[in-house]
């Protein structure tokens, strides 16, 4: 009976070592298959994928970087041409209050130092299209001298620090003294400072 008893316990444990040797098997080859699956065909994408993804990823951070610094260079010229704007505005239009006086003064310089005689002058304004605050003054007058004296005029015109625009020339000469009637009318842009200047005559 003793002997029965043992050989049915050795037959139950080897029974037992072999399911549980069969199931350790399972469970690797459930495992294997999983690594093999996760290595080939990751979650996250393959390693070429991957390496794709990425350099696509640092592609679009060059563009972006490349854009951000044409957008910086384009906001520099703005300002600079901004600034550069606002610096040839003050320098050369004239405020509405003192235009007229000092384009006066200017033409009378320009005329006493190239030796013409001015005549008579008309000052006009009109608007200019697209601003609301800019308008041209327009200043028409008859000179006369020679022709050098009249040359000397309009250099000194050319390179007058205020800026004066030649609109019209007409010119006539004279039967004696070698003198030439002329008619110009200049331009200079003024600015409205709310100061209700008008137009006036020489």
């Amino acid at each position: 009976m003793p002997r029965n008893f043992n050989s049915l316990m050795g037959a139950a444990m080897q029974r037992g070592t072999r399911f549980w040797l069969q199931v350790s098997c399972i469970v690797l080859a459930v495992l294997n298959g999983i690594a093999l699956f996760l290595y080939f065909a990751p979650p996250g994408g393959s390693r070429a994928e991957l390496a794709q993804e990425s350099e696509q990823i640092r592609s679009e951070i060059a563009a972006a970087r490349n854009r951000s610094v044409r957008l910086k260079n384009v906001a520099e010229k703005v300002e600079v041409g901004g600034r550069q704007s606002g610096d040839f505005e003050a320098r050369y239009f004239v405020p509405k209050r003192i235009a007229y006086g000092a384009v006066i003064a200017e033409i009378q310089r320009m005329a006493k130092s190239s030796g013409v005689q001015e005549r008579e002058a008309v000052f006009a304004e009109e608007p200019i299209e697209g601003t609301s605050d800019l308008s041209l003054l327009n200043v028409t007058a008859d000179y006369q001298g020679s022709y050098e004296s009249l040359l000397g005029f309009l250099n000194a015109a050319d390179h007058s620090p205020m800026l004066l625009m030649l609109d019209a020339l007409g010119a006539t000469p004279q039967q004696k003294g070698g003198e030439i009637n002329t008619s110009i009318r200049f331009q200079a842009v003024i600015r409205d400072d709310g100061s209700g200047a008008s137009g006036v005559s020489q």
